[in-house]
């Protein structure tokens, strides 16, 4: 494991470095998300709909036709996520036996610290640390988790309100899950669309970048508030997203025989803060909104503090 800290040299620099060239221009776009949803309200749902609908995609086309990877480092990087996921499931799921929670409770503790940020936080923390390498690496990691975790994250949001069925057919509505067969096919086809397509599929998909740091600072805002809500709890929960999971994802790495860029990018994504879908998620089915929300809020404040010690180990 300790050859995982070591190797592609991408965040080389001092703690002061990392915080001011990585992780700074992602807090001041969260804050500017965040002042103006204080200071002018906005929906965020509008926000959300034109990085899911319009940004996402186009950043899935372009990536997955531009990018490097080979079949079988995209086949890695699926393995890493749903190896991670269940390793986090099975912490998750131990920890709230052994605390006794009830199975609500036990529900919104699973859904606040397996799920993590890989989308808004994720890709652009990547782009800034690891270059378009990072980024590429990223975007698959979130259609990864998008189409084979999503539903295990609204069966958890949900239980009985919605059936598996029901939460496949959500993935499938994802404009992204389209982009990405398309872009496979047409590299099967050994078909590259022309420069006045691309262009825009690459400038729009860009885009997405600052769009989901404005999101989520104005998420972040709404949710705020909650922090109160379980105090005791919310701490537990943050805890394990931002220092469990790093541990978990080095292990995985490191028994996947993973080395370099690569094994940083995954241990990287695997530390990120909780997800600001599974804050929408227990809004929308009752799952205990505010604690998630709570996680949500304080996992991503804290991140900014151990995500900066860990860019500096994996230096």
């Amino acid at each position: 494991m300790q050859s995982l800290l070591h190797g592609s040299g991408a965040v080389d620099g001092g703690l002061t470095r990392i915080a001011l060239w990585v992780l700074l221009p992602i807090l001041l776009n969260i804050a500017i998300g965040f002042v103006f949803e204080r200071l002018r309200p906005i929906d965020p749902r509008t926000l959300s709909q034109t990085s899911i609908y319009v940004l996402s995609p186009c950043l899935v086309f372009h990536s997955l036709l531009t990018t490097k990877l080979t079949a079988r480092d995209i086949a890695s990087i699926a393995a890493f996520v749903y190896v991670l996921t269940a390793a986090q499931w099975l912490v998750a799921k131990g920890w709230a036996k052994a605390r006794r929670m009830s199975p609500g409770d036990e529900a919104a503790f699973i859904l606040s610290t397996v799920f993590m940020n890989a989308g808004n936080y994720g890709i652009p923390l990547c782009l800034y640390a690891f270059g378009s390498a990072g980024m590429e690496r990223a975007v698959v990691w979130v259609l990864v988790q998008n189409a084979g975790i999503g539903s295990l994250a609204v069966y958890y949001a949900a239980r009985e309100s919605v059936g598996v069925l029901q939460a496949v057919k959500t993935i499938f509505t994802m404009p992204a899950v389209y982009a990405a067969a398309l872009a496979g096919l047409l590299r099967l086809w050994h078909v590259s669309p022309p420069a006045y397509v691309m262009a825009p599929m690459q400038s729009l998909g860009l885009a997405m970048v600052p769009m989901a740091q404005l999101l989520l600072g104005a998420q972040l805002a709404r949710s705020a508030k909650y922090i109160k809500a379980d105090a005791g709890r919310i701490a537990e929960a943050t805890a394990l997203r931002l220092v469990g999971s790093p541990f978990i994802g080095m292990a995985i790495a490191a028994g996947m025989g993973l080395t370099g860029l690569g094994a940083h990018v995954m241990v990287t994504l695997s530390s990120m803060p909780t997800a600001v879908n599974a804050s929408i998620l227990a809004i929308e089915f009752g799952a205990q909104p505010r604690f998630v929300s709570g996680v949500v809020f304080c996992s991503t404040v804290a991140s900014f503090v151990t995500l900066t010690v860990l860019l500096r180990a994996l230096g």
